[in-house]
C-alpha cells in the first residue's frame, strides 16, 4: 500500500469515528433503545476495522499500526458500553460515559491516527 492510500484511509477513519459521539449522544438524548450495541462495540464491524484487519502482517506489526489497532479496539469497547447504557434506558450513565471514558478513548485514537498519518507522510 502506498503512503497516499494509507493517509487517505486514516483520514477517512477519523471522520467516521468522530460521528459516533454525535450518534450516541443523540440516541441517549432521545431515549432511543435501538440495537446499536453490537455495531458500536465491535471494532471489526466498521469499515476502518475491516481495513485494519486486512492489512498485511508486516504493516500491522509497525508501532504506529499496533497502537492504532489497540486504541481502535478500546474506542469501540467504550462506544459499546455507552450504547449498552442507552439500550438499558440509563441516559445519565450513558452521557457520563460519553463525556468521560468515550471522549478519552476517542482522543487517544485520534492522536494515534495522527501519529500514523505523520509517519506515512514522510
Amino acid at each position: 500500500m502506498n503512503n497516499a492510500n494509507l493517509y487517505t484511509q486514516l483520514s477517512d477513519a477519523i471522520g467516521a469515528h468522530g460521528a459516533w459521539k454525535l450518534r450516541l449522544r443523540m440516541a441517549a438524548m432521545k431515549g432511543e433503545r435501538s440495537d446499536i450495541t453490537g455495531a458500536a462495540g465491535d471494532c471489526h464491524a466498521c469499515d476502518f476495522g475491516r481495513w485494519l484487519d486486512s492489512l498485511p502482517a508486516d504493516m500491522r506489526a509497525q508501532p504506529e499500526a499496533r497502537e492504532t489497532i489497540d486504541l481502535h479496539a478500546a474506542f469501540h469497547k467504550s462506544a459499546g458500553r455507552v450504547a449498552q447504557m442507552i439500550a438499558q434506558g440509563k441516559k445519565d450513565a450513558a452521557l457520563a460515559l460519553l463525556d468521560d471514558e468515550f471522549s478519552e478513548a476517542s482522543s487517544a485514537l485520534k492522536s494515534a491516527v495522527a501519529k500514523w498519518k505523520l509517519s506515512a507522510s514522510r
